[in-house]
């Protein structure tokens, strides 16, 4: 293969709207503006033969052809014309830049910058609140990355001193101050865990580390008959017990199964019909129905009435926030 993927997927996707756009292009100019050899071209021409537009029959595919030393490319006039974005699309476009450029991948004053503060522009004043209150929470999600909580729950576990933090409760939907005594800096299913006791809740919690927004030592000592503690096995933001919901959904496809990577003890099981049959318990129903609203149609709740309830509540909220209800 011709170079790693992420860079050939880079390149290939800069290649076809510059070759679509002007016509054709000489091989010597491809080669020299994406600095690749002959032979890398070529690879990454053949691959264009795989792609294309649904539904992907031999008439959606991308062809070229190289004649007198220009590569001509067929059956890709879909990237020559802009593309005309909904407002959701758009929206998620700036969100996406924005975090993008917060995080520091990019500058303010790039390319970048320049292209989100023309769009802004374009913006109601209703949309710029809402573009700014989905930047800051997507803000709140990529803090962590930068490891800067890390280092202080480090120094915090190191001179057992008592931390306040600001924390996004994803059931919730809200930012709470929490006084903790820090345990242990856990790893689980892709995400960096706090162990700590919370002074709130007078129990043990885990908190994401990607869900907190600001961070703190206090400089007060961790309580001494809280520095013992067990790890959990299952890392998550609850424990089910006796007083637990019974959950019995079902998925139209084979996304259902998903949902072992947030509850390891669901039961999945494959129907006759088709259908993915999932069984689980929680405590936690808010969070569950906000995490069921992005399968839509393809779930059925079948108990308990409260959860169906639930969801169809949200759903119904979220249609009449965007006019379509």
């Amino acid at each position: 293969m011709a170079g790693k993927v992420p860079e050939r997927l880079n390149r290939i996707l800069l290649m076809v709207p510059f070759i679509v756009a002007n016509g054709s292009a000489t091989v010597d100019e491809l080669c020299r503006k994406f600095n690749i050899d002959r032979d890398e071209l070529v690879c990454d021409l053949d691959t264009l033969r795989m792609c294309g537009v649904p539904d992907y029959t031999p008439a959606d595919l991308i062809d070229y052809r190289i004649e007198g030393g220009r590569v001509f490319m067929t059956m890709a006039d879909y990237f020559k014309r802009p593309l005309t974005m909904t407002r959701e699309e758009g929206l998620t476009l700036l969100v996406a830049g924005h975090a993008l450029i917060r995080s520091g991948v990019f500058e303010s004053d790039g390319p970048l910058g320049t292209a989100l503060d023309k769009i802004e522009r374009l913006l109601s004043v209703e949309e710029q609140v809402e573009l700014e209150s989905v930047a800051e929470r997507i803000d709140l999600e990529m803090n962590a990355s930068t490891g800067s909580w890390m280092d202080i729950i480090e120094e915090g576990l190191e001179k057992q001193q008592r931390l306040v933090i600001d924390y996004y409760s994803y059931s919730r939907g809200e930012i709470a101050e929490r006084r903790v005594d820090p345990l242990s800096l856990l790893w689980s299913r892709g995400c960096w865990y706090l162990l700590a006791f919370c002074h709130e809740a007078c129990d043990t919690r885990l908190f994401r580390l990607d869900r907190i927004r600001s961070l703190k030592l206090t400089g007060e000592p961790v309580e001494d008959d809280v520095t013992k503690f067990e790890v959990p096995e299952l890392i998550g933001e609850y424990k089910p017990g006796r007083k637990a919901h019974k959950v019995k959904l079902r998925f139209s496809g084979r996304e259902g199964r998903r949902l072992v990577e947030e509850w390891p003890t669901a039961q999945v099981a494959d129907a006759p019909d088709g259908t993915i049959a999932v069984v689980l318990r929680t405590k936690n129903l808010v969070w569950l129905s906000n995490y069921l609203l992005r399968f839509g149609d393809r779930v059925r709740i079948e108990s308990p009435a409260e959860l169906r309830k639930m969801v169809k509540e949200k759903a119904r909220a979220l249609l009449k926030e965007y006019g379509s209800g």
